[in-house]
């Protein structure tokens, strides 16, 4: 593979979703690390584990030209000011690490808003090729207001710039082909280690084991693990709701490094709910694996709902493979619902009805054939995220654009 620098908010290892992304896809070359990662977030990384390579710190973004401002538009333009200055100081200290730590490819990857121009611009200086890597939306991730517009304004300039862009499904690919017509796109998906995942009884090809139907004494779980925000938060609510009309026949377990006070700030309160801390990445594949289902929300009110359409979180190909029945609470049209209801590897509501997801409960714990046949088809669809897959995808990028 490619000497790469890769410019990201989150570099294996780290508990980010992206920063496992990038950890699975670069694992092979662990051994001989060549590649450079340059980020201002590298006090988040996990010092108990190997390094992945180089770590190269970046300056934090100061935001602003100046102190706050009374007057409104100028504080407009100082924030316009603020965040020109970090991209362009960001470019100036990528290209001195680069000509320190010599690289053929230079990748940016989505998570703030100057990460792509400023690795676009030092790709330009050095005159090497330069992939977006985008992990969410650039621009839309942002609410309105000065990331979202200065977003949109780097848009094309990175997106004229790049060799190829980096997205993890087809939803995404589609909202960036509209707005940059002449870019040229590569689908890899966000990937795990199946061989990390699978239950040893269902890979020996052992069907589902069947469970009585839920009883006060004996709730059924509903897990969730990952973080917890507003674009999850209605759909969370709806679940809540949704326990509340069962009776408490079901439980929400949510594992999280956000707050007990940040979980109940979105809305995750009741008395069938409990929070947990986050699990490192092996006990949280186990707790998956011992829950009665699994909750996969995307919100239905959500400030940014363009990201909602196109997201495909990190733990897609975690919960295909476990072994476990999915619920699945997104919108319709979003990328999670469309390739759940594609290959009905889960049991989706696509619409913010809480009586259809207390059914949705209700009919998938008391229907054991239903269980098996989602597990089975869900574990179908988890070899489409097999990280061997994922690694020939991305090679074949950094092959075509070296």
């Amino acid at each position: 593979m490619n000497r790469l620098a890769i410019v990201t908010t989150a570099a294996p290892p780290s508990a980010s979703g992206q920063a496992r992304v990038l950890g699975l896809l670069l694992a092979q070359e662990r051994d001989d690390p060549c590649h450079v990662f340059l980020s201002d977030q590298l006090q988040a990384l996990d010092s108990s584990e190997g390094k992945f390579g180089l770590y190269v710190p970046l300056s934090a973004p100061r935001f602003q030209m100046m102190r706050t401002l009374r007057n409104k538009h100028f504080q407009r333009l100082n924030n316009y000011a603020g965040l020109v200055r970090d991209v362009l100081t960001r470019a100036n200290e990528i290209v001195g690490a680069v000509k320190e730590h010599p690289v053929q490819v230079i990748v940016g990857c989505s998570g703030n808003p100057f990460d792509l121009p400023a690795a676009a611009i030092a790709a330009k200086r050095l005159q090497l090729p330069f992939v977006a890597y985008l992990f969410d939306d650039p621009v839309y991730q942002w609410e309105k207001g000065a990331y979202r517009s200065l977003a949109r304004f780097w848009e094309k300039r990175w997106a004229a710039r790049a060799a190829k862009v980096i997205v993890p499904n087809e939803v995404l690919a589609e909202d960036v082909r509209a707005r940059v017509p002449s870019a040229s796109i590569a689908i890899v998906r966000n990937p795990a280690d199946l061989a990390q995942i699978a239950p040893r009884d269902l890979a020996a090809g052992q069907t589902l084991r069947p469970r009585p139907p839920p009883t006060a004494q004996a709730p059924w779980t509903v897990l969730y693990t990952g973080s917890v925000y507003s674009a999850q938060a209605s759909a969370f609510q709806n679940l809540i709701a949704a326990l509340d009309r069962t009776g408490g026949r079901f439980h929400l377990h949510v594992h999280t490094a956000q707050s007990e006070t940040q979980v109940r700030d979105n809305g995750l309160v009741g008395p069938f709910v409990r929070r947990f801390d986050h699990l490192p990445q092996a006990q949280a594949l186990t707790r998956q694996r011992e829950a009665d289902i699994l909750f996969l929300p995307l919100a239905f009110e959500s400030p940014i709902p363009e990201v909602v359409r196109s997201s495909a979180p990190a733990k897609i190909a975690e919960y295909l493979a476990s072994g476990r029945p999915i619920i699945v609470h997104a919108p319709r049209g979003s990328f999670v619902s469309s390739f759940f209801t594609a290959r009905e590897a889960g049991l989706v509501v696509d619409q913010p009805d809480v009586d259809a997801l207390a059914q949705a409960l209700t009919r998938l714990s008391e229907n054991a054939t239903l269980q098996a046949n989602l597990v089975a088809n869900a574990r179908a669809a988890a070899k489409e995220f097999g990280v061997d897959r994922a690694r020939a995808a991305f090679s074949a990028v950094l092959a075509e654009v070296g």
